[in-house]
């Protein structure tokens, strides 16, 4: 078994990622197959004001790095970076030098094409088992669409769609971990948009401000980003932070129909939706769910169970205890980085808007 130690306590850190774990801890010890070494240990500078976290045994919360070399061992942990991205690459450096080789870093990968290009240097050199944090792109529902596009049922891929809204005023007002509105939502749709469709150019990007009565958040408020896929796939991505309802949606138009897919919203339901609709309404439609031999789904309305950040740090545990854990994602999250400084830098140079809409 492996221990984890959650750099960062935010949202990502306690929220999403202390949460999980614990989770996954349990479920993988009542099957008789333990996976994840409790107590996890959580380090953050605020740790001693923060609400226990998970229940007594399950998580040691510690305020220095140095602390937490007290309950872990380097060699059988697994690090959980969830700091802002412009204390990424320092941290890492750091890990490294106590003797940390396994760990899964939160999106995106670094802040800057400068930061990007030291940590893959720094991966190489110190032989970092090196994971981005990619949940969407292991989902159920993005390998259902992954075979609707490989499949050809509905013709050849042509445009992506992703919106991605929520109201998140709160946050952004009590922190400034994120400098923009394109590394809060973006890195995951972006992310999805090169495994569909492979690699891409930026065509366009722009942010605008997040309004809240007479207070003014610059490039907070949402983010548009546009690409050409080398495949001929157009893809739009769409997040609107200071929207009044949750959603995250993607629309895949093919030449003969559209997917519709629901990603989940929240922890609240771990379940997905994806509605597939040819623009021929005279094509026979199997039942609701249907997969064919290859997995393809079929015509109608799927809903499935799609816990995909549990079964992403499932399949990050086991491919670390196996040795190969880094190989197949990294290339992907280096992509992502890269176009997202390009989108950075864009935006740097374009002025924003006070408002702006989906």
């Amino acid at each position: 078994m492996l221990q984890p130690l959650v750099v960062g306590l935010g949202r990502s850190g306690s929220g999403l990622h202390l949460n999980t774990l614990v989770r996954l801890a349990r479920r993988t010890a009542a099957t008789g197959d333990p996976l994840v070494a409790l107590p996890a240990v959580g380090c953050d500078p605020r740790a001693g004001g923060l609400r226990p976290l998970g229940m007594p045994g399950e998580v040691t919360a510690v305020t220095t790095l140095e602390q937490a070399l007290r309950y872990v061992d380097p060699a059988t942990t697994v690090v959980h970076v969830c700091t802002p991205p412009r204390l990424r690459y320092d941290l890492l450096a750091e890990l490294a030098g106590h003797g940390f080789r396994r760990m899964i870093v939160e999106k995106p990968l670094a802040a800057s094409a400068d930061e990007l290009d030291a940590l893959i240097r720094l991966r190489q050199k110190a032989g970092l088992d090196l994971v981005a944090v990619a949940h969407w792109i292991t989902s159920r529902l993005t390998d259902r669409l992954r075979r609707l596009v490989r499949g050809g049922r509905l013709g050849s891929l042509r445009r992506i769609t992703v919106d991605q809204h929520k109201p998140r005023f709160v946050r952004s007002l009590a922190t400034d971990g994120h400098p923009s509105a394109l590394d809060v939502e973006i890195p995951h749709s972006l992310a999805l948009a090169l495994d569909l469709a492979g690699p891409a150019e930026l065509r366009a990007a722009r942010c605008w401000d997040l309004r809240c009565e007479d207070r003014g958040l610059p490039r907070l408020g949402g983010a548009h980003v546009e690409l050409e896929h080398r495949s001929g796939v157009v893809t739009l991505l769409r997040s609107d932070l200071g929207a009044p309802v949750r959603q995250r949606s993607v629309v895949c138009s093919f030449e003969g129909g559209t997917a519709t897919a629901h990603f989940p919203l929240s922890e609240d339901d771990d379940h997905a939706q994806l509605v597939i609709a040819p623009f021929d309404r005279g094509t026979a439609a199997p039942s609701a769910g249907v997969l064919d031999a290859d997995g393809v789904p079929g015509i109608g309305h799927h809903v499935f169970r799609d816990d995909a950040l549990t079964d992403f740090l499932d399949g990050a545990y086991r491919s670390f205890a196996s040795g190969a854990a880094g190989v197949g994602n990294f290339p992907l999250a280096c992509a992502t980085a890269r176009l997202l400084c390009a989108a950075r830098e864009h935006c740097a140079v374009t002025p924003h808007s006070r408002a702006g809409s989906r």
